[in-house]
């Protein structure tokens, strides 16, 4: 599945494209988060674009299954992750807001 995600930063709207999968042993297993256009860019993602979630949200998850669904993933794993490293991205430079030129 897909959809598009937003953020904010610099009094900007950022937009990513995301992507979800949902494990085939869900509810059990949180399902994987990516955003293909920051594939690479950032440590914390793995490959493919891949959030990495092991670390907070995983324990989470597991403790919580299976009254978690998708809106929990999105919002208890992937929104944190963004506020954390978008900012970063945009202040090193590397995500640009689509209406910046250079």
């Amino acid at each position: 599945s897909s959809g598009i995600n937003a953020e904010y930063g610099d009094y900007k709207k950022y937009e990513f494209e995301l992507e979800f999968d949902i494990p085939v042993t869900y509810p059990a297993t949180a399902p994987e988060i990516a955003i293909p256009k920051l594939d690479g860019k950032t440590a914390k993602m793995y490959r493919g674009g891949k959030i990495c979630l092991t670390e907070h949200f995983k324990p989470l998850w597991s403790r919580n299954a299976p009254k978690f669904g998708i809106a929990h993933a999105l919002a208890l794993g992937l929104g944190p992750w963004l506020a954390v490293e978008i900012p970063d991205l945009i202040s090193r430079g590397i995500v640009k807001h689509k209406d910046d030129t250079e």
